[in-house]
């Protein structure tokens, strides 16, 4: 391991060190989203380098010196922006303990996010994505309940994560199930304060959960589109048992897939825009950027033109590799970044959305200091944004439309319901 694949690899474990030791101090939402990042953009590239996949789609399309002169210096500009962004607020206290004052708001912010799960799927467009956000108010007010002096609304915290894992189970898809709790892990820990050990063992279960998981999600979504009727937790534990039993659950629907770094390895995408642009097509010049930032500060009825989530045109226009119209794959910030400025506009963009969100972050965290309440609202302004294989288009939109969502509830409450916040006084 030389040059700038060794700084990356020191740099990522850097962040994991920071993150653990942040753990039951603070909520180090920026810290997982930069950790998440260097894990996928550089330790899963490098297993891949060092152990190809022989995938004929999933493989890194340039070499390893090409990719890594990239994607290290870029990174490493942005862990430096954030840590340096957030760095006042670590100097404050977080009266979290304050939430047990609260509970009886957080009751009816759960409320209202498992009614927004009831009946968001209706509603069309705009509408749906609005309830969407306001359907995740359930996790805020679980997560303002856990708090509570009284045992039995602490109980429906823990029903709110059999709530998520049930819901997983009914759609087959993971990936909030995974965020969520890491995100709940989080205020566990702020209110437990566990030792560096305890963590790190929970670490390494879930960890081996996380592998396990992955080889028997595939034979569950086969079973589920063949029209399985029984039992899913059931199914889903059977296949659980068989998986740690024989070492995999396999199905037909793992054709094509070959391990778990194929998921923890966005590196595949971001090396193909490296070897697409600028050979076989200019670079953009911060046009999807662009597009972004309208999208995400313009409604749709206002700029009917506005680019669609999902990824795909992006993903075609970047790479240059086909995507059936059924499949949403992004390209992460970091290989748009590359597609649009080049290798020195790249790193600089990613220095200025260090900058960014580390501004954001430390504007809002001064709201938590004075209403404690709002932190427990901050992974769902976030929910997007932690993702590293995300492209702007989604990040940014997400980030801006829950706060406005975040925002009118709290300026709804506060002058309507006649709810008070303070950190001082009792809900």
């Amino acid at each position: 391991m030389e040059g700038w694949t060794l700084i990356g690899c020191v740099s990522v474990i850097y962040l994991a060190i920071l993150f653990v030791k942040r753990l039951g101090k603070s909520v180090p939402i920026l810290e997982l989203m930069t950790l998440i990042a260097g894990l996928q953009w550089i330790i899963g590239p490098i297993i891949e380098y060092a152990n190809p996949s022989n995938h004929y789609r999933y493989y890194m399309y340039v070499d390893q010196e090409t990719y890594m002169s990239f994607i290290v210096p870029a990174y490493i500009s942005f862990m430096i922006f954030i840590l340096l962004g957030i760095k006042n607020t670590q100097n404050y206290a977080i009266p979290i303990y304050k939430l047990q004052y609260f509970s009886k708001y957080g009751l009816l912010i759960l409320g209202i996010g498992v009614l927004f799960d009831l009946i968001g799927g209706f509603l069309p467009g705009t509408l749906g994505f609005f309830a969407f956000i306001l359907s995740n108010f359930k996790f805020a007010g679980a997560i303002i309940l856990y708090f509570s002096k009284d045992p039995l609304l602490r109980k429906v915290f823990y029903g709110t994560l059999a709530y998520l894992f049930l819901s997983a189970l009914a759609r087959g898809m993971f990936h909030d199930l995974i965020l969520w709790l890491v995100f709940f892990y989080m205020f566990w820990a702020v209110k437990n304060k566990p030792s560096i050990l305890f963590i790190l063992t929970t670490f390494l279960i879930g960890a081996l959960s996380l592998a396990t998981l992955q080889s028997v999600k595939f034979a569950y979504r086969a079973s589920l589109n063949e029209g399985y009727s029984g039992n899913q937790v059931e199914l889903f534990y059977n296949l659980m048992i068989e998986s740690l039993i024989s070492g995999s659950a396999t199905s037909e629907a793992e054709e094509g897939e070959t391990g778990t770094n194929v998921r923890l390895n966005q590196g595949w995408i971001i090396s193909a825009v490296i070897n697409h642009i600028p050979a076989n097509q200019p670079y953009i010049g911060g046009k999807s950027i662009e597009d972004a930032v309208f999208a995400s500060i313009l409604p749709r009825f206002l700029n009917p033109n506005k680019a669609q989530a999902g990824g795909r045109e992006n993903f075609r226009r970047f790479t240059g590799l086909e995507l059936s119209d059924g499949t949403s794959m992004g390209i992460s910030i970091i290989g748009e970044a590359y597609g649009n400025y080049g290798i020195t506009g790249g790193i600089l963009f990613m220095s200025a959305w260090g900058f960014f969100l580390a501004k954001v972050w430390s504007r809002l965290f001064k709201i938590v200091l004075n209403n404690i309440t709002f932190i427990a609202f901050l992974p769902i302004a976030f929910l997007q944004v932690i993702k590293a294989e995300t492209e702007l288009l989604v990040v940014l939109n997400h980030l801006v439309k829950s706060l406005i969502v975040i925002f009118l509830f709290f300026w709804y409450a506060r002058n309507y319901m006649n709810w008070n916040f303070s950190n001082g006084n009792k809900g």
